[in-house]
């Protein structure tokens, strides 16, 4: 499973994480198994007029010890009779569980057959969809999506993730509509109006993987190596669909290498459905993907769907070949297909890729720990499992993966992943039993490991000075965890990889942390060029580097490793003084260079906020790459109040762009310039269509950044049901954001409290998501008196009530105080520039680096070397 939402609401302007569980929350442990399912088949009859179906489960049950009663998972279902081996069976329905008493008990081994008789309009499990007067133009479909505990609301089953079994699912539908389901079609027959379709699945996996999809599709096929390939999407989107889905076969094969395991299935579908509530589902077989990611070649110059696709893949294997036992360890799941999204790019793509993909991820599970909180990978204590699928599960749990990979080694890495696979293949799993993998595999102990990042909330911060000492001949390298160790988080015993460079040659170190302070003496026989601490960011943790601002400059120029190059712009755009604004120059307009990393200096830049940056912001803003270009647009968002700025973006919005996403950020830049007469444009440009409505969100963000009170009803208007579902999810947070300076609190309050029963299950969590930015205590009876289907949704309803009763800093305090920080960072900047001016006019450059000829004092005047911080 993918999830395409944002990350939960947190306080605003928050630096303590709250504690991951909230009030309610228990323990929670895999179910008892006393027997065991072995075959499900699902007989379902979908009437789309009424939203209901009528079905039949029949589950085949063995004994695992003596047994008079078996227990089904069943909410909301109407159950109306119950039958054992053919024969009627007494049953009671709680509404959430059908108990069924057998006619005689099951000795352990024994089996039967239980089929039990129902009803049902599901409110979650399986969704009926169509057109309304809101989105008359929305398809008829109905399909399923289970995980994590919502199998139990469309059939009844031992909804668990250890019961595996195979299964069957014979649905019958409009005969103009077709359908998938896991495995195999059997059987495909029409009567009149009605058509029903057979599938089956021949071999075992989890009640939550699955499916069904009913509607009308166009289909493309394809094979990899001998398995059939199916892709399913809306009618006249094929090329959009083949876009997304191209590679699969490569991705296939790329698999198969890595885990040593041929795709272990029958064949291998892929469905676009609308209104799907995740990115996508990994069902057996057959992926569900939401429709929203297809795409046209415009939107393919900045955007690619390889992500989702290659993460889905991944889980046939990491998810339904092998299964956690229960969801504290889903991170078995999720976390390798997170990771296979790295190993993907680097195969399909290249390194520089990966690791800048790598860095995203680790940006997401960071961002997490500072705004939510920080917890164990495993971790048992939860209101519902859905409340473990967040950053930590997903990001964090793909980066211990890579963390395993970069203590043993690449070959050794592969081998334990086959031995993992191979050792557990149709079976469920724990996270020892992935240690124990590792173990066999490469005669590594890695318990250590699982202990500090799996089992232990937190991760190593680490501050790291590099000093040249000339007269010793060596470099020294102090380093420091400062993470807080109060609430669980150890010292962590890990190795930091340095790169020095000298006459040209690098020469590479593997420092061991094993303390909370180290130094570190490396020989170094000439003043060094470049020290490059962790060269391709591969710490889990964050890492503060200081150190001289030539070696930064030197690395933005020559580093061998793009992400090198990436951390040294991002150091440089701390720096701020001339020399590093044109190495900035440099780098953004060297075509060769890798795009996230002439990205980072066009932020850098942006960053710095001097005349000599802007200008160099100005020539590229007409640079060939199209994300390159759209840096250069959100850095020139930057200079407030500049008229040439206004006027370039002005001129931009209106003449368009080749790229969607460059002319949503324009929109969003020109709101943050302030620019007096952007509010009719972006209004205007709000109504543009585009992929996934960035151009129209990207206008709605910039009317928030105006702070105009103007802006505020033109974002009311978008919030209202009908308009596209990508830009009213902006307008909710833009309305957040202008109701303080338009004086409408109140409205804001009450339009919140209706949106929070939207049937657009995402736009519920936009309000959660606006509630602490808006910060209204008159929101909370909203948000505490709705009743949420979705457990995400409830989640964060809870959290943006801690939130909104901690009294979070309001959005508009916070915009003030960063303004005055403005302020003062260009005075700062001024004054330094004038400084350095003032230092080159009066003595040589020094060569970087350049040795003293005797030991000397402590120089004064000098700037302080920048510091840098992930």
């Amino acid at each position: 499973m993918r999830c395409c939402h944002r990350h939960a609401p947190a306080a605003a302007g928050s630096s303590d994480p709250h504690p991951f569980s909230l009030p309610g929350a228990t323990e929670h442990y895999a179910a008892p198994r006393p027997v065991r399912a072995e075959h499900v088949r699902i007989e379902l009859d979908l009437d789309f007029a009424q939203r209901t179906l009528a079905g039949i489960c029949t589950t085949r049950v063995s004994a695992v010890r003596t047994v008079s009663t078996v227990t089904f998972d069943a909410v909301d279902l109407d159950v109306t009779g119950a039958r054992v081996d053919g024969h009627p069976a007494v049953f009671s329905n709680s509404g959430a569980h059908v108990r069924v008493e057998l006619p005689r008990a099951l000795e352990a081994g024994q089996a039967c057959d239980i089929a039990l008789t129902y009803r049902a309009r599901p409110r979650r499990g399986l969704y009926f969809w169509g057109p309304d007067a809101g989105y008359p133009d929305r398809p008829l479909q109905a399909w399923t999506q289970g995980q994590d505990i919502d199998a139990r609301c469309w059939f009844p089953c031992l909804d668990t993730p250890a019961q595996k079994a195979t299964s069957e699912v014979v649905a019958t539908f409009p005969a103009n509509m077709t359908s998938l389901s896991n495995g195999v079609l059997v059987s495909d027959v029409t009567t009149g109006e009605r058509r029903t379709q057979h599938h089956r699945m021949a071999q075992p996996h989890a009640p939550y993987l699955v499916t069904l999809v009913v509607g009308e599709f166009d289909e493309a096929t394809d094979t990899a190596g001998t398995t059939p390939l199916r892709y399913l999407f809306p009618k006249g989107r094929r090329e959009d669909a083949l876009r997304c889905v191209a590679r699969t076969p490569k991705m296939i094969a790329a698999y198969e290498a890595l885990t040593g395991e041929p795709y272990p299935w029958s064949g291998y579908a892929q469905v676009f459905v609308t209104e799907f509530i995740l990115g996508g589902m990994e069902h057996t077989t057959a992926t569900t993907l939401v429709d929203t990611v297809l795409h046209d070649a415009r939107a393919h110059l900045d955007y690619n769907a390889e992500p989702l696709i290659s993460h889905e893949l991944a889980h046939q294997w990491f998810g339904d070949l092998l299964t956690c036992r229960d969801w504290p360890h889903g991170w078995l799941n999720e976390g390798f297909a997170t990771y296979f999204e790295v190993l993907w790019k680097e195969r399909g793509d290249n390194r520089d890729e990966a690791d800048h993909h790598r860095a995203l991820d680790l940006e997401a599970y960071l961002s997490e720990t500072r705004e939510r909180y920080a917890r164990p990978i495993v971790a048992r204590k939860f209101q519902a499992p859905m409340d473990l699928f967040d950053r930590h599960l997903y990001e964090k749990g793909g980066l211990v993966l890579h963390e395993l990979r970069r203590r043993v080694g690449d070959d050794l890495f592969v081998r334990a992943l086959r031995h993992y696979v191979a050792s557990h293949r149709h079976g469920v799993v724990e996270t020892v039993d992935l240690a124990r993998a590792f173990e066999e595999a490469t005669g590594h102990n890695l318990d250590p490991v699982f202990d500090q990042y799996v089992f232990s909330p937190g991760h190593p911060e680490l501050k790291v000075e590099v000093r040249y000492e000339a007269d010793d001949a060596r470099l020294r390298i102090s380093v420091r965890q400062t993470q807080r160790t109060d609430s669980g988080t150890p010292v962590f015993r890990l190795p930091l990889e340095v790169a020095v460079t000298v006459n040209g040659e690098d020469t590479h170190h593997r420092l061991e942390l094993t303390d909370a302070e180290h130094r570190f003496h490396l020989p170094c026989p000439a003043a060094p060029t470049q020290v490059r601490v962790d060269p391709r960011r591969d710490v889990l943790g964050t890492l503060d580097v200081d150190k001289a601002v030539g070696l930064w400059r030197e690395e933005l120029e020559k580093a061998p490793e793009a992400r090198a190059r990436t951390e040294a712009a991002h150091a440089l755009g701390k720096d701020g003084g001339l020399r590093s604004v044109e190495a900035l120059g440099r780098a953004l307009r060297d075509v060769k260079l890798f795009w996230a990393t002439r990205a980072a200096c066009a932020k850098a830049l942006g960053r710095i906020r001097t005349p000599e940056a802007r200008a160099l912001l100005l020539d590229a803003a007409v640079t060939e790459h199209p994300r390159v270009r759209r840096a250069v647009i959100a850095a020139l968002g930057e200079f407030r109040h500049d008229v040439e700025v206004a006027t370039r973006l002005r001129a931009l919005l209106k003449a368009g762009d080749a790229s969607y996403f460059v002319e949503a950020e324009a929109a969003r830049a020109l709101g943050r310039v302030r620019a007096p007469d952007a509010l009719p444009l972006l209004e205007a440009v709000a109504a543009r269509p585009s992929f996934q409505d960035v151009i129209g969100a990207g206008a709605m963000d910039g009317l928030a950044e105006t702070q105009d009170a103007a802006a505020f009803p033109v974002a009311v208007a978008r919030t209202e049901y009908g308009q596209p579902p990508f830009l009213r999810r902006a307008a909710v947070s833009a309305v957040a954001k202008l109701a303080e300076v338009a004086h409408r609190k109140r409205e804001a309050v009450d339009l919140f409290a209706q949106l929070l029963r939207d049937p657009q299950f995402r736009v519920q969590l936009a309000v959660c998501d606006a509630a602490a930015t808006l910060g209204d205590r008159r929101l909370l009876p909203a948000l505490e008196g709705t009743t949420f289907s979705d457990p995400r949704t409830r989640r964060y309803a809870r959290e943006a009530v801690r939130s909104l009763r901690e009294g979070a800093p309001q959005a508009r305090e916070v915009a003030s105080l960063r303004e005055e920080l403005d302020a003062l960072k260009q005075e700062t900047r001024t004054l330094r520039e004038k400084l350095e001016t003032l230092t080159l006019n009066t003595r040589p450059a020094a060569t970087v680096g350049k040795p003293p000829r005797k030991k000397a004092a402590p120089k004064r005047g000098r700037t302080p070397p920048p510091k840098r911080k992930r």
